[in-house]
Parts: structure tokens; sequence; C-alpha cells
């Protein structure tokens, strides 16, 4: 045999490589369009081909599988899977794309597979991943976000620095479902609410949303344009806005994005440092914005920086001359676009120095910021006035390990340095000053003591007051606040010693069971507590040794709510609630609801103490426990209907039957189970409450029966516009999972996990609703039930209140009644108190009586209306019930010699008749007569009193020695030149010299021209004229001058007539031998080659320029 050689098997080998890749060459692929149904038969495992031509960017499919071997194919585009289970692509970029099935192994063959891919939007604004959404100002827009979505917007401004208000919907207690807005940075949405964005230039400004989650949710978004603040656009450095000194100036941060730049100019001495002070101020009080500020000197480099939450002052020492400027930008995306005030000052003294004893204590008005230093060893003193009982005292500073101890003045004047803290009656210790929080009694001067600095740098603290709540003084058992039965009482706690006491009473009969609801409205440190303890009258008489019941309630990041259930006996209970923190931990005030339902008590607890139920008959449940259906044969359908009131139940119904085995259970609103075996059988049914303000009580309810029906539902039902209902609908067990709901018009739903059918928002019409096992029309294994639903606007026809009586004692009610035709109205009247302090109303028109008085009440539908007076009657205070006794005023000066000076005292409560007494504890230094005036007589010290019953108020009466009154008041000149951004101070004279009260109050009759500051500072601000007039606190005399402010001098027109020519040099020559003397604005104007003397050679240059030898001064 001829041997081949080896270049022959090459030749071979390689012809049957080529043979093998032209066999194998993928076939060509098929093009195929949206919509399409595509049909394959696979013979063995393998791959079919297509291309599909995405029209736009962004476009999203989903793949609709018309067989049901699904699960044996994988289809990609793109090169991708599908995202999740949805079947969903995102086919990026236009263009054409390739389409990938193939068949699994495991698959059984011959295997057909039929597809269709559809365009995928999950709302109106679809595609949107790509292409923007434009948004205009005004808009509400509705959309969907999934996890493979993107939506981009766009929104077009037309003002520099406008901001972009988007407020967000959606967000409710079953879906908290999180996403992101991408603007600037990645920002998470969490809740309902209003993001603002800033923009600076305008154009378009775009924005996305996009999921985090693998979730599916729909939300809606407000859209906004709002104005920047007056001073945009001041966004960079170079954008500053000037801040003369001693100036404010408003702006807000007004949305992510924003920043904010002011510059002021620094002119220290050469070598030497010059102090400033920095101010930050809101405008509102309660409404702040976290800041971060950075102040960088002229050479750029940062002199100071801090994140902080106005009020804030800072001492700046600058040592180089120039611009310095100050950036404000905002802390994440919580802004509130709150209204704030920027400020730089000259110098950075304490002004309320020297205070380091209570004599000298510095008087303040509360709410004001106090910018003082606090170094180590030093103590500053300050006093106020508390003009109401039970008010609290808050406390904030930005010096650490301050301390504070407050005094009442009273205790102060009667023991001076040994007097007590209000907090302890042995100790004088103080608490931190950082952040606290103290309820005080009654009314008067307090004084406060502040220890514990360690620097020179200037501070910042807050002394402020916290008015008392409508039903305080109740911090007593036998004060306590009435509760009524199912309406919402709203109270605070508003310090660690603050104690409210609330009373309620069981009517006699059998025992009952306590539903109390606690709800706490404030958020933020989790460890803030409030606890409750429930005592019975019997405590107070000493028969009990403690309280009954006990419970806590904590903050969290959402408002919280407790709900108790305690089985208490007929009679009169107390119930007190308190901080559970102690003063270093109790950081805000805590704000709560509380409120209680009596119903029957229920032993129902086991299954063999199971409470019947009646077929058909709906039962109300308010606790957790076991309900009998009674004795059933085996192979019967029962149906169970759990009503939540339109949520989805919490938790699950569990059926048992006798002997305990649980047989089966269900979260759905409506749900059936076949009898397995004759017997008695049991539910298990959890327990939802409901309190909600001014609204009844709501409970879960449940019902059951039998039925032989595969599927059936009510036949017709009537119903309001956009009104929701507990739907009657039954089905068999078999026929739940293929279950499936079609509607004729789309607007009226039906919610299988509430089993709440939904009308249509509009005024009239009416639609079948379709309930079948699933099969298709035609099919004759096809079950269905037909309810047809109308829904219809009746016309109103009689409305009026039906019951109501003419009058009511303190603490009864009543049900009031509305008699509406026709009766669809009457779930939808609306009911109103004039005078809630008088009467309070519930939704359901239930009436309590709460306080003597009268009010209106008012039922309403719609435009109707039907009203009724009810007069509240009580007993007119006596004696016994004095509460206490208050002072119009509680320190006061006087002077030796002059008239007697009136004090009033008032008796609570109102109205309430009882002797005063009037007493001074120093009559050498004043005299007080059974009327309440008060006589100076000589220099000293005295409280005066006033005592009622058991109570007594004190005034502070201070007499100075014999003073020299003041006469009058005058300036030399009757009017003074400015230049915009100079400074004069006034000093006017009072006559006589020796008078001895010389202090004045200033005012500007336009301070857009000039500002005047307490000590008779000028500031001018712009071009104009203003009066300012000082007046003196004795005798109320005044005087005025008018400022002229003109603007800044143009250099080397000394005479200011507009002109630079030989006149000014002339007045530069005659200035510089002393034969005029130059105002300060002239000379600016004349020294022109800046060496700092007027001369000849500034003389000089002006005759140049005059004679055009020379092109400019500058």
């Amino acid at each position: 045999m001829k041997r081949v050689g080896r270049w022959t098997w090459m030749l071979l080998t390689l012809l049957l490589l080529l043979c093998g890749t032209v066999l194998a060459a993928a076939p060509e692929r098929t093009s195929i369009a949206l919509e399409q149904p595509i049909e394959v038969t696979f013979e063995e495992d393998g791959i079919f081909r297509y291309t599909l031509t995405a029209p736009i960017d962004g476009m999203r499919v989903q793949v609709e599988w018309l067989t049901a071997s699904k699960d044996f194919t994988s289809l990609k585009i793109a090169g991708r899977t599908a995202y999740g289970t949805n079947g969903i692509y995102n086919l990026g970029e236009r263009g054409e794309k390739n389409v990938d099935l193939s068949a699994s192994s495991s698959a059984k063959f011959p295997m057909t597979v039929r597809f269709v891919l559809h365009e995928y939007r999950n709302d109106e604004q679809e595609p949107n991943d790509v292409i923007p959404t434009e948004l205009h100002d005004g808009d509400i827009v509705k959309y969907a976000l999934d996890y493979s979505d993107w939506d981009s917007f766009v929104i077009t401004t037309d003002k520099p620095g406008q901001d972009i208000s988007l407020t967000f919907g959606g967000f409710n207690y079953a879906d908290r479902t999180v996403f992101r807005l991408h603007w600037n940075g990645s920002y998470d949405i969490q809740k309902n609410g209003t993001i603002f964005l800033h923009t600076a230039q305008p154009g378009a400004h775009h924005f996305a949303l996009d999921m985090t989650a693998s979730k599916d949710i729909s939300r809606s978004m407000e859209i906004r344009l709002l104005d920047g603040d007056e001073n945009e656009l001041n966004d960079t450095k170079e954008t500053a806005t000037p801040l003369p000194i001693g100036t404010d100036a408003a702006f807000s941060i007004g949305g992510i994005g924003d920043a904010d730049w002011f510059s002021f100019e620094a002119v220290p001495e050469e070598g030497q440092s010059k102090f400033y002070t920095l101010r930050l101020l809101n405008v509102e009080p309660g409404k702040t914005e976290g800041i971060t500020y950075e102040v960088y000197a002229p050479d750029g480099t940062v002199v100071a920086s801090k994140v902080i939450y106005p009020r804030h002052s800072r001492i700046l020492p600058c040592r180089q001359q120039g611009q310095y400027t100050i950036k404000l930008s905002a802390i994440g995306s919580n802004i509130q676009r709150a209204p704030l005030r920027i400020r730089v000052e000259e110098g950075g003294d304490d002004p309320y120095e020297s205070n380091d004893t209570w004599l000298d204590a510095a008087y303040i008005e509360p709410g004001q910021l106090i910018s003082h230093v606090l170094p180590s060893g030093d103590a500053d003193w300050f006093c106020f006035t508390v003009p109401e009982d039970h008010m609290t005292l808050h406390v904030s500073s930005d010096c650490k390990g301050i301390q504070a101890m407050v005094y009442i003045g009273q205790t102060l004047a009667e023991y001076g340095d040994k007097a007590r803290v209000i907090w302890s009656e042995n100790t004088s210790r103080g608490k931190s000053a950082e952040n606290l929080y103290w309820k005080l009694g009654e009314k008067g001067l307090y004084y406060i003591k502040l220890i514990g600095g360690s620097s020179e740098a200037i501070r910042s603290t807050t002394i402020s007051l916290i008015p008392p709540e409508a039903i305080e003084d109740n911090d007593t058992w036998y004060r306590a606040t009435p509760l009524y039965e199912e309406f919402t009482q709203a109270f605070d706690v508003s310090g660690p010693n603050d104690m409210d006491w609330f009373r309620f009473t069981v009517p006699e009969g059998s025992q009952k069971t306590l539903l109390l609801d606690i709800a706490k409205r404030d958020t933020g440190n989790k460890y803030e507590r409030v606890s409750f303890y429930l005592y019975r009258e019997a405590y107070f008489d000493n028969q009990d040794d403690g309280s009954l019941k006990e419970g806590t309630i904590e903050t969290g990041s959402d408002p919280e709510s407790r709900l108790y259930y305690w089985d208490i006996e007929p009679g009169t209970y107390y119930l007190l609630a308190k901080s559970n923190n102690s003063s270093n931990y109790f950081t805000r005030v805590q704000k709560l609801n509380i409120c209680y339902k009596l119903v029957s008590h229920l032993n129902n607890n086991t299954i063999a103490t199971a409470s019947p139920l009646k077929e058909r008959e709906w039962q109300d449940v308010w606790q957790k426990g076991y309900f009998s259906i009674g004795e059933h044969k085996a192979g019967e359908v029962v149906q169970i209907q759990h009503d939540e009131g339109g949520s989805k139940p919490d938790g699950s119904i569990d059926v048992y039957d006798a002997d305990g085995k649980r047989i089966t259970y269900s979260f759905d609103a409506n749900f059936s189970f076949r009898i397995p075996a004759d017997g008695v059988y049991y539910l298990e049914v959890p327990a939802s409450i409901k309190f909600s303000e001014n609204e009844p009580t709501r409970t879960t309810r449940v019902r059951y029966y039998t039925h032989n029906d595969e599927i059936g539902a009510a036949d017709t039902i009537t119903m309001l516009p956009n009104e929701s209902v507990f739907l009657d609908l039954w089905f068999s067990p078999e026929v739940f999972n293929r279950l499936k709901v079609e509607s004729e018009d789309e607007a009226l739903t039906y919610d299988l996990k509430t089993g709440y059918l939904t009308a249509p928002n509009t005024p009239e019409g009416g639609a079948d609703l379709v309930f079948s096992n699933g099969y298709p029309e035609g099919d004759e294994k096809r079950v269905e039930a037909v309810t047809h639903v109308i829904w219809l606007e009746n016309p109103l026809s009689d409305f009026l209140i039906s019951n109501a009586p003419q009058s009511l004692p303190v603490g009864s009610s009543v049900q009031l009644e509305a008699a509406v035709t026709p009766d669809d109205y009457i779930g939808r009247v609306s009911w109103e108190s004039s005078d809630t302090s008088v009467l309070r109303v519930l939704s359901n028109g239930k009436v309590v009586a709460v306080g003597e008085g009268e009010a209106v009440i008012t039922a309403s539908v719609g435009e109707c209306t039907s009203s009724v007076t009810i007069t509240v009657t009580g007993e007119q205070p006596s004696e016994s019930d004095l509460t206490g006794v208050s002072l119009d005023r509680y320190t006061l000066t006087l002077y030796a010699g002059e008239e007697a000076e009136q004090l009033t005292a008032t008796l609570k409560p109102e109205g309430t008749e009882a002797t005063i007494r009037w007493t001074s504890s120093n009559q050498t230094a004043a005299t007080v007569s059974q009327d309440g005036k008060v006589t100076p007589l000589a220099a000293g010290v005295t409280v005066v009193t006033a005592a009622a019953g058991d109570y007594r108020a004190s005034c502070i009466v201070t007499v100075q020695p014999k003073r020299v009154r003041v006469t009058g008041i005058r300036f030399e000149e009757t009017t003074h030149t400015l230049m915009m951004g100079s400074t004069v101070t006034l000093q006017p004279i009072i006559a006589p010299d020796d008078a001895t009260v010389k202090n004045l109050t200033w005012v500007s009759s336009d301070e857009q021209t000039a500002t005047v500051s307490r000590t008779g500072i000028v500031t001018a601000l712009s071009v104009g004229e203003t009066t300012i007039t000082a007046t003196t606190v004795d005798g109320g005399y005044s005087a005025e001058i008018k400022i002229i402010v003109t603007a800044a001098a143009q250099l080397g027109d000394v005479n200011g007539d507009g002109y630079i020519d030989a006149a000014d040099a002339l007045l530069c020559l005659r200035a510089s031998v002393g034969l005029i003397t130059l105002t300060p604005e002239q000379e600016a104007a004349a020294d022109v080659n800046h060496d700092g003397l007027i001369d000849a050679g500034d003389a000089i240059l002006i005759l140049r320029y005059d004679a055009r030898l020379i092109p400019s001064l500058n």
C-alpha cells in the first residue's frame, strides 16, 4: 500500500477543518417585531436567533409566554436576561438588538414554544429612561418604578437662582419602600414630603428617580418653581454679596446644590488682629436649618468653619486687610428653605459683663440670643420674667460643659447666697445647660446662673419659655384632666419634672376591659420614654399600696403607638404620665395623644372559653381570642369574612377543631374552608383597634356562614361616588386560588386583600363586576357571579339636627343625630364645634361637655348645614376652689419720695372670690396698701407679697435714692451727612447734666436708609434721608436729627458738585495750610494720591486731570 506523505495528511486535515467550520456557521438571524407572535419547535437543545429593532433609547420590553414550556427555555435580548421575575428587558440605546431563544437539555423534545414581545410601560411617562419627561411649574405627575426602571425628568427655569420643589406622595403604612433621587448625588426618598433642588442659571435642568430594591411602587410628585432669596445669584466666591459691617442680610438655602456667599471688609492695623463677630440668626422661632459655614481670609485660607443650627455667633480674629468671604450651605437633603439672617459686627466683647452676682444679673427677654464669653472660673447671671404659670424653661447653648442653676427671684431676695435651686431643696448643684428643659411653677421673676465655660470664645445661649398647654395645672391627682370615652386628648410632657394626671370613670355594672391607646407624635432619639401609671381612687385614701397597671412608650424614627388591654372594675381611676428620663437625656418636648374605650369583658383566651358567633352577624373583636362557629357536617363549606375597615389584615384567622388541632388559616379578608369531619369548630381571631382624633374607635369585625356555591356575590349594590364598602363575596376553597375579578369600568375596583369595593368618583354610573373561577368565557368549566354596582348622588332634600338638648352639665355627653333625606347621606355628615374648650364632638355626632360656656355644634353635608347652640353649666368657683394667685409684675424699680405704683393681683381660677392680703418685708424701704399700691420711702429692697388662702405671689421692689429727673434733650446739630457704609455715634445733650437716669431709646424713621443701634451708632445703608429720634426713659422727652446719606465720594470731587476742576484743587490747598477744615467725606475725595495727607501734591494731580494731561485719578 502506497504511503501517504506528511504534506498530504496536513492538507486533508485543513480541508476537514474548513468543511466543519462551514457546516457549523450560525444561521442568519430572522428579524422580528413587537406584538408579533413567534412560534418555534425544538427537535433538540439549541438556539434560535432573531433581531429586534429598538426605535428609541431606553425602551423596555416584556415577554409574554404563550405556552407552558417557558421553564425549559432561556430568552436573552442584547445579551441580557430579564430583570426579576416579570420578564422585563431594558434595550438600552436604540438600534438593532440580538434576540436568542435557547432550550434546556432537560426539556422533553420535540418542544413547541410560542411567545410575543410587548413594549413595557409601567406608567404614562414611559419611555423616559433616557429621553426625559418634560415637566412644568404646577404639574402633578403619577409614576411607577421597578427594579430595572430609571425615570428621568427635565424642567426649564427662566430666572437665575430658582429652586425646584418636588413634593412626593404615595407612601403609606403598608408601603414604605424607599427609592432614590439623583441630583448632584443620590438621595433616598423614604416618606411623603418635599425636597428642594437649587438651580443656578436659567435653562433645562435634569433629575432622575430609580429603585433601590426589587419591588414595584407607585408614587406621585408635584412640581413647583420657587424664586430664590433676594441675594441670588451668589453661589460662588466671585458673586459673593457684599455685607456692610453691622447690617443684616437675609438668605435661605434654597435646595440641594445651593451655596450662599457673602463678603465683608476687614481693616485691622498692620501686624495686629481686629475682632469681628459673625452672627447667624433664624427669623422664624422654631424653624431653622442645619448649616455648614466656612470663612475665608483674603489669601484663601480657611479661618473658621462649623456645622451649626442657627442661632449662632462666633468671634473672628482678622489679621489680613481686605475682603473676607463666607460660604453657607446646607447639610444633606432635609432642606426647609428656612428664612435666615447673617450679620458681621465689629468687636467681640461680652456686652453683659459685669454680671458675676445675682445682684448684678443682666435682664433679658426670653427667647433672645445671648452672645457672651464664659471663661474658666467665670459666672454669668441673668434674670427674666415668666409671664404665665406652668411655663417650661428651655436653655440651649453651644458652650460645652456649661452648667445652669435656676432660682426663683423671691427665694434669692429672702435667702441670698443660701437660696436653693428650683429643682432641689437640699442642694445648689447645676444641670447641663447645653439643652435643658424644666417645668416652672408660678409666674414671676427668675434668675439663672451659668458656669462651667473654659475659653474666651464668644458663646451663644438662648433662654426661652415654652407656653403651657391648654390642660396644664394637672400636675397633681386632685387637678387631673378628665378624659372622655373615644375622645382623643393631646398633651405634652415638657420637661423631666412634668407630670400630667388624667381621670375617668367606669360606670356601675359588670367588669369592663379598658382599651387604652397611647400615641407619641414626636420622633427622634429612641431613648426618650414616657411612663404611665394607673391608680384607683382608693390609692389616695391609703387603701392601695401602689399603681394597678404600668406602661411605657418610647420615641422612634416614626410616630409610635401602644395599646393596652386592662380589665378593671367600676369606679374612678387616675392615670399619671411622666418622663422616664433624667434632665441629661430629656432632649425635647414629648408630644402625645391619649384615648380610651370601655368594652365588655371577654374571657375567651382559650378554646374552652370561646365566645359563640351567630351565623351571618358581624362580631366586633377588640382583643385576640377564640370564637365558636358551632357544629358542622363533613364537606360543608364555611365562608369567613374579616373586616379591617379597608386595611389589609395584619394577622391570620386560625381554624381549630374541638381537639385544638389547627385545620387551616388565612391572612386574607375573605376566605373559605371545607369541614374535614363532623364536629364543633373554632376561630382564633386577631384584634386590630384604630383610635383616630375626632373619630369613633374602629375595631376588627368578623362573621361566618355556610354555603354550597362554587362562587357567589351580592346581586346589586347601590353606592355613593367614591364610597368604599365591604362586599359580600363567597366561594369554595377550590376556587380561591383561581379567583378572577373583571370590571366593566376600570375605576370600579375590588381589592381581594381588604375585601372592599370602591365606586368611581363620578356623579353617577353603573357597571358589572364579574367574579369567575378563571376559565375563559365559553369554557364549560367556567363558573361566575355578577354584581351590578350603581353609584349616584341623590339630591339632598331635608337636613336638620333632631335631638339636641339646650344645656348640658360639665362632664356629660349626648349622641346627636342628623335627620337626612335621602338617608344615603347619613354616613357623609361631618360635625364641628365652634369652641372645643366648651364642647367636643366626634365625627359620628357624639358630643361631650368639657367646660362652662356656650358653643355651636354644626352638622354639614357639602354646602348644606344645620346648627344648634348648647349651653354648658357649672358652679361658680369659691375660695375652696382657689388654685393660685399671680401678679402683673414681679420686679419693680422705684425712686424714694416719688408717687406710689399700683400692683394688681389675679386669683385662679378666673372669677374666684377670696380676700387678698398685702405685705411688705421692709417697710423702711416701701409700704404697700391693702389695694396693692406700693409707696417708695427710702433706698433699699423689699419683697411685696399678695396672699390668698394658702397661695401667694411676690414682687421684688428696689427703691433707689431720690433721683434728679430729666427735664429735656437736644442735639447740637439738626442735620448730619454720611456716606454710604460709614457710621457715626450720636451724642445728644440731656438736661440737667446730673440727671440720674440718662438711658435712651433710639428709632430710625427709615431703616432702609440708615439704622441706629441701642447705643446710638448710626450706620448709613443707602442714599436718602431718615430721621433719628432719641427718647429719654425718664420723662419720655425726645429730640430728632436728620441723617442725609450720600453716595460714596468721587475721588477728586472735593466740593461734591459733580465736577473735578480748579475749585476742588483750591480747597485742597486751603486745607493744607489750615485755612479750612474738610469733612471726613471731603478728605476721602481730596487724598487723590492716597498718601494719607491733603497737600499740594493732591491739588497738582487734580489740575493735571482737569487739563486732560492725565487720563484718570486712579
